[in-house]
């Protein structure tokens, strides 16, 4: 699956990573022979195109993949059985239109998860199985429109205390390392918008979890958001409930209902 998944010839790679991306084929082997320049160039870009590093960063990532079947995890179900609820109910999210740049828009709302719930009921193991899919489908994404990687945008309306209890903080800190070491450059920029006083204090305990590069791409704001916003995205891209009309969301992940 991961093979096939070829992106479009005009996906853009990063021209400071062209002349390398050789090396990096020649340093990792067979298995990188097959990966496309914009791929292998995420990698370089993250360890500030240092082939070595980035090689290394690589091949760690590739024996990650086979050792977790995440080539097939986009293949698995995710949604509610006689044993267990619904993932999609429990943590709302979404992928909807487009940025002004054409890269895909990813909106969650974090204030409205029945966080308990979902650890009680699921388990991290499975929470940490259902992200992966998430970041698979958002990598495959942003291939098939030919983009530079995602846009978050992070409704914070409704975070309280359960939001921010030591399961969800320890959750945190392991998909944050996954997505660190295996998405690279995943992420164009995000803004967490209602941000309130709780949301905020969330902030400051993640955030160094958080490689300088990723925190450079985060916005905070409370309720001043709209213009911001809509030099980025427009209204028609945008879900109902952010003062959009965009209704089409893409909101599971995974295979669908067996």
């Amino acid at each position: 699956f991961f093979r096939l998944m070829t992106p479009p010839p005009q996906v853009p790679t990063d021209p400071k990573a062209l002349p390398l991306l050789d090396s990096v084929r020649s340093n990792v082997g067979p298995d990188a022979a097959d990966l496309d320049d914009q791929f292998i160039g995420k990698f370089l870009k993250a360890r500030n195109y240092n082939v070595e590093a980035a090689s290394t960063m690589l091949k760690k990532h590739l024996v990650w993949r086979a050792e977790n079947n995440v080539d097939n995890v986009q293949l698995e179900y995710f949604g509610a059985t006689k044993d267990r609820p619904d993932i999609h109910q429990l943590y709302q999210s979404g992928f909807y239109g487009l940025d002004r740049k054409g890269n895909p828009v990813f909106v969650e709302q974090p204030g409205k998860a029945n966080v308990n719930e979902a650890f009680k009921s699921l388990g991290a193991e499975f929470m940490v199985r259902w992200h992966i899919c998430l970041m698979e489908t958002g990598r495959a994404t942003y291939r098939r429109h030919g983009a530079e990687g995602l846009v978050v945008i992070l409704d914070a309306s409704g975070v309280g205390m359960s939001h921010v209890s030591s399961a969800a903080l320890s959750f945190f800190r392991t998909v944050s390392a996954i997505d660190q070491d295996n998405y690279p450059e995943h992420l164009v920029r995000c803004f967490i918008i209602n941000a309130g006083r709780i949301a905020k204090y969330g902030w400051k305990l993640i955030s160094p979890f958080l490689d300088a590069n990723t925190k450079e791409k985060v916005r905070i704001f409370d309720g001043d958001y709209a213009e911001e916003l809509d030099s980025l995205v427009a209204k028609d891209q945008l879900p109902e409930f952010l003062g959009g009309t965009y209704r089409d969301g893409n909101c599971f992940f995974g295979a669908p209902k067996p």
